[in-house]
């Protein structure tokens, strides 16, 4: 087996992102704890996928940077609304409160990324998050009776389509939906890197140990 090279530490990171997904830590802030690592991984990966640039203003360099584009290239073959990845198109169940005049088409969400490609929607998404001027996100949430608390289910995002568009599209990210995209772009952006032999070995990223605690 050989050393740990720097890129087995980032893969080690986004595993590690992808294992709180599919299994969170015990919290009772469960969303948002959904929501940071959600973050996390979507700023990684798009960071890292997109190394070349669409116009490939920067050169690749080595197997890691070609796997990094591969995972980019792929995503722009599926729909973000489409399986596996299903973003929401109807208001959870959970989320309904009955009010007098609800009728379909007010449960209808997320129409403006009907026919987004995975990759538009993760660079759409990225920039919204790490490049909105302004308030671009909201927390989704309901009061219930009779005690009338307030659940946190997810988070709305507004921001325009491009950097010239008066567009403004607009997205609800519920927690069923930051776990579900989430895991799949850490698994995808694993799985590409992979690929690259000189990247990563397998089992080696297990050796990567994290720093304890300082209370």
């Amino acid at each position: 087996m050989g050393g740990i090279m720097d890129g087995h530490v980032e893969w080690a990171v986004i595993n590690r992102l992808k294992a709180m997904l599919d299994d969170p830590p015990p919290t009772k802030f469960n969303v948002t704890q959904t929501f940071a690592i959600f973050s996390a991984v979507l700023l990684w990966t798009k960071n890292r996928g997109w190394v070349a640039g669409k116009k490939a203003r920067q050169p690749l360099v080595g197997e890691a940077d070609q796997a990094a584009d591969e995972f980019r290239k792929a995503l722009a073959k599926e729909l973000i609304t489409s399986e596996p990845w299903s973003l929401s198109r109807r208001v959870p169940r959970f989320e309904l409160v009955p009010q007098i005049g609800t009728n379909s088409r007010e449960l209808s969400v997320n129409g403006d990324f009907q026919d987004m490609p995975v990759e538009a929607f993760a660079e759409w998404l990225r920039n919204a998050i790490g490049h909105g001027d302004g308030r671009t996100i909201r927390p989704l949430h309901k009061h219930e009776r009779p005690a009338y608390k307030t659940w946190l289910s997810g988070f709305q995002v507004f921001f325009p389509e491009t950097q010239t568009s008066e567009r403004v599209l607009h997205l609800c990210l519920y927690d069923t939906d930051m776990r579900r995209i989430g895991s799949l772009l850490a698994d995808r952006f694993c799985e590409a890197l992979s690929r690259a032999p000189t990247y990563y070995m397998a089992d080696v990223a297990t050796r990567v140990i994290e720093t304890e605690r300082v209370a």
